[in-house]
């Protein structure tokens, strides 16, 4: 029997605070709500922040309490009740089990109705109900870090990698400072330096500069007494105080002094680059161009559009038609789409049948993200949706797109679905009889993530600016709560 019982929990939201679609108790379940014992064999072996926690949890001889493991596809608002019911269950195992120490999952970009530093809020709770137990938790690289965050926390620690192949590693990160607390080889403390300072998503992708040599300059500051250093990018469609870059570090508190300086010589690093953040994108007119001349014979792979605006894994409705309009006003056929979500066209397709022919208004129904486009197509097939991701980012995680139907429209296989999803993982298409390596053009509502199963396969990757909650331009945006001066918002931040 061990000596120390650790209780787990994960409450996971990217809030887009621009977005009309409110998060509520369902979206969690649509997407991942797990509760108590049914946790660990859902995530033990995955790639995921849970499944690193287990992995120590087992090495370490704990007892785990599994609470509730809840994440959400980004989206609008949280309600106040959603956060409460997923706080509640943690709180409850803490007053039920009294914990030696508490591990979370979190994103860092978490706004609700009544807390607009949603993570601060469910860090706070929890620091009031354990007292000085230590409290840590593993943070998405789009984290907007606030001081309540830290002042609340013995340690963040954060996605070294975008796309997210790293989440386990984060979670197991988490996990051995914790494990190294409770037996006492760290005295641990948080300090964080920041920068005025507020990437879009693109740019962010870690295997590109900056951000690839921030990393690896974080990385090798990294030491036995100064566990994690991350560099967090923020959440730019976040429109909170809090939001902007930071560098955190989880350090012995007998060298915070020198982590401190290390963290603020990376903050002002990524400062001084800021303008390497600033990229050139793909019309939508440019690219359809180029898919309808395109072999991928010649060219070694399909062509892939990436609609990076209309990303759901951003918060964007996920529903937009203009790169679909292009292509079928261009004749470009062999292409597969993933995904429109648009639960009354499916209802359509099942309504009609596998083999027939249907009518449907696709798209285009919430945010101004394109108009609804009335198609006709052939039913090719019906699914529940469901699949686990096979690829290198969360490999073993389940996903629900709903009720789905694939839909052949003019030499177009479009994967229609019923909830929001982010189709990062080629199951995604492979779930629904299509198989992505064998298409001439691929279409993915994604802006980074996609890149690391789909850029192996592919003959070349556009970026499409097309509209969307996502889009790199930032100035489309009426923010009214970042801090400012605040780069690009502000050319003298």
């Amino acid at each position: 029997m061990s000596d120390h019982t650790v209780l787990v929990g994960q409450i996971e939201h990217e809030t887009n605070t621009f977005s009309s679609l409110p998060t509520d108790l369902d979206q969690f379940a649509d997407a991942s709500l797990h509760y108590g014992d049914a946790i660990p064999p859902e995530f033990r072996g995955s790639n995921t922040a849970i499944g690193g926690f287990l992995r120590v949890a087992d090495e370490e001889d704990w007892d785990v309490v599994p609470t509730v493991a809840a994440d959400a596809t980004p989206g609008g608002i949280v309600t106040a009740d959603a956060l409460s019911t997923l706080l509640d269950e943690v709180l409850t195992g803490i007053e039920e089990s009294d914990p030696d120490a508490v591990l979370l999952a979190l994103h860092g970009a978490m706004v609700s109705e009544d807390h607009p530093d949603g993570d601060g809020y469910i860090l706070e709770r929890v620091r009031e109900a354990t007292g000085d137990v230590p409290v840590m938790a593993s943070l998405d690289l789009h984290a907007n870090i606030s001081e309540r965050m830290v002042d609340h926390a013995d340690g963040l620690f954060g996605y070294d990698t975008y796309p997210h192949v790293d989440i386990g590693d984060a979670g197991e990160t988490a996990a051995r400072a914790m494990a190294a607390t409770l037996n006492g080889d760290l005295d641990p403390q948080v300090v964080v330096e920041r920068a005025p300072l507020l990437p879009p998503l693109p740019p962010l992708q870690t295997a590109i500069e900056p951000m690839d040599s921030l990393l690896q300059q974080a990385a090798a500051s990294e030491s036995k007494f100064r566990p994690d250093v991350s560099v967090f990018g923020g959440f730019a469609y976040a429109d909170v105080e809090e939001a902007g870059f930071s560098v955190v570090g989880v350090t012995d508190e007998s060298v915070a002094d020198e982590t401190r300086a290390t963290c603020a010589a990376l903050a002002e690093s990524a400062y001084e680059r800021r303008h390497e953040f600033d990229h050139d994108y793909t019309s939508v007119e440019d690219a359809v161009a180029e898919a309808a001349d395109w072999d991928a014979d010649a060219e070694g792979g399909p062509l892939l559009l990436a609609d990076l605006a209309d990303n759901p894994g951003g918060g964007s409705a996920e529903d937009g038609t203009v790169v679909l309009e292009a292509l079928l006003d261009a004749g470009v056929e062999d292409a597969a789409l993933a995904l429109i979500v648009d639960p009354a066209a499916v209802d359509a397709a099942v309504e009609a049948g596998v083999g027939n022919t249907v009518a449907v208004e696709l798209g285009g129904h919430v945010e101004d993200n394109g108009d609804p486009l009335p198609v006709e197509g052939r039913v090719r097939l019906i699914s529940d949706g469901s699949y686990r991701n096979y690829g290198p980012m969360s490999r073993g995680l389940q996903v629900n797109l709903g009720r789905t139907a694939v839909l052949e429209i003019d030499g177009i296989d479009v994967v229609v679905g019923s909830h929001r999803q982010q189709p990062y993982d080629p199951e995604a298409f492979r779930s629904q009889g299509i198989t992505p390596e064998r298409q001439r053009v691929l279409v993915l509502k994604s802006t980074v993530h996609y890149r690391a199963a789909f850029e192996p396969m592919v003959g070349a990757v556009r970026e499409v600016e097309a509209p969307g909650l996502c889009h790199p331009d930032l100035s489309r945006f009426d923010y009214e709560h970042v801090p400012r001066p605040l780069y690009p918002l502000d050319e003298d931040a």
